[in-house]
């Protein structure tokens, strides 16, 4: 199969160029999601960084080169990236222009009585770093002053700026703005397993971790200290040994990269928080961000906002589409 991109001139006339598809050894779909549509199109990637870890790239058409991390792109400014990437700085500006946001307080230690205290008034609390993603270093359902030093060191195995945060029930949706306007919206589910009647739920969490890992190892549920301590926040055991059939929840988090699902409902955003998401991406003039929401009956909560979202699946396809059409507006990708 041959790919072509076409390039509209300034006189109007079209340009065919023949490109073969590939992709690049060892980076994950969270770049080559992106990378992939690019080629499609006939836009060169250029490998700054390979790390998987770190992947910086080049997309650069027609005299125009947009340097990028997964998603993230130099359009955004250092400062701006630097407010948003940050959760408590990104809290505190959200709340200055009165966007609701959960009640917060960074962990001190020279005043761990203050963290005593908003444990009190809000417990159950989420403890978490203070610029990770992925629900790396998080900790939920958080009780107890022992529950509590607890999720602080777990943080601090990733940075040593750790944020407490009330727990807002409600339904978790991402919003996904391309140049302000609506790309995409999923709603995130919780990981959970199914039970058979024969293995425990460790055994069934261990089974579908596998499965997972072939299909995409970033999907998996961690066999951690954390998990074990969600399994006895839900009511649930290790070693218990699930009905057949039955759907056990087995994280309090929702997150893709502690093995949560998604649904696609781009359709059915709310109008509240469509107008909130625009407001934050029109303010911050982020080209393309993420908005993270606990909707509730009457309370529409932002959670995060993601300047360097990872295009992920299942709505990935379509936010790259969405992004390179932003990016380079006059490059359009035809097959034949």
């Amino acid at each position: 199969m041959i790919f072509f991109f076409r390039l509209r001139g300034e006189a109007g006339s079209m340009i065919l160029v023949p490109a073969m598809r590939h992709t690049f050894k060892n980076l994950t779909p969270y770049t080559t999601t992106l990378t992939d549509e690019a080629l499609r199109r006939g836009i060169r990637v250029t490998l700054v960084n390979p790390d998987p870890d770190l992947p910086i790239f080049d997309l650069s058409c027609s005299g125009k080169t947009v340097r990028c991390f997964n998603a993230l792109t130099d359009l955004v400014g250092a400062a701006t990236y630097h407010l948003v990437n940050n959760k408590r700085a990104c809290h505190d500006w959200l709340k200055s222009v009165r966007i609701p946001v959960p009640e917060q307080i960074p962990y001190d230690d020279a005043h761990p009585e203050a963290a005593l205290a908003f444990l009190r008034d809000h417990a159950p609390v989420v403890v978490k770093p203070c610029m990770q993603w992925g629900g790396r270093g998080v900790s939920m359902g958080v009780r107890t002053p022992e529950d509590l030093h607890a999720a602080v060191r777990f943080a601090r195995r990733y940075e040593t700026d750790v944020i407490i945060e009330e727990t807002v029930p409600g339904e978790d949706l991402r919003v996904i703005l391309v140049g302000g306007e609506l790309a995409a919206a999923i709603r995130r589910h919780p990981a959970s397993v199914t039970g058979d009647g024969v293995h425990t739920l460790r055994l069934l969490i261990l089974r579908q971790n596998a499965q997972r890992r072939k299909e995409d190892p970033s999907n998996v549920i961690p066999w951690n200290a954390e998990t074990r301590h969600n399994l006895t926040e839900l009511g649930r055991s290790p070693d218990e040994v699930p009905a057949p059939g039955e759907q056990v929840r087995v994280r309090l988090t929702n997150n893709y990269h502690t093995g949560g699902t998604v649904d696609v409902v781009t359709g059915q955003v709310p109008p509240r928080a469509l107008a909130l998401a625009q407001r934050i991406a029109r303010d911050l003039r982020l080209p393309l961000v993420g908005v993270d929401f606990l909707l509730g009956r009457r309370r529409c909560t932002v959670i995060e906002v993601s300047p360097d979202m990872a295009i992920s699946p299942p709505e990935g396809e379509t936010v790259a589409k969405r992004y390179l059409d932003y990016l380079f507006p006059t490059v359009t990708a035809t097959i034949t």
